[in-house]
């Protein structure tokens, strides 16, 4: 093997590794938030960690003490999309910061008696980095990001 493509195996690798790292560190947490994720077995995991990005067009209070929220993904990511989504969502992901306030739907109370989110709300239009559990809803057909580590106002 030559130097140069065994340089390009050590860069490789190493750039493997740094993207694993970066991406536990931007998840950091995410089991513990599963486990406060009521009736987790509905949601199909596709990818454990993700970032997207968009702008906030809606927030609703759920009687499961998540905060709904639809986010119009930028461009680069409408891929993560499907029919459910641009039909029951008005074309956008669905966002669930989980136990953001007291649920009052009986079964939900239970997940969220220990821990309270402290993930900020933003308003209408603001542009977001999203990050969290890439999933889909199998009560409901369309794609999310649930749990939600964390929402970042763009700059």
């Amino acid at each position: 093997m030559s130097l140069l493509r065994i340089a390009l195996v050590i860069t490789a690798l190493t750039f493997a590794s740094v993207t694993a790292s970066a991406q536990a560190a931007q998840c950091k947490g995410i089991a513990f938030l599963w486990s406060h994720v009521y009736h987790s077995n509905r949601l199909e995991v596709k990818k454990q960690c993700a970032a997207v990005t968009g702008v906030i067009v809606k927030s609703l209070r759920e009687p499961d003490g998540d905060l709904h929220v639809r986010v119009k993904l930028d461009s680069q990511f409408t891929q993560l999309l499907n029919d459910a989504n641009r039909s029951a969502q008005g074309g956008n992901l669905v966002v669930e910061p989980i136990c953001d306030h007291d649920p009052t739907q009986t079964d939900a109370i239970a997940s969220c008696t220990t821990f309270h989110s402290t993930i900020p709300h933003y308003p209408a239009g603001t542009h977001v980095v999203v990050v969290g559990s890439y999933v889909l809803d199998n009560e409901h057909g369309w794609m999310e990001i649930h749990p939600v580590i964390r929402i970042t106002a763009m700059q």
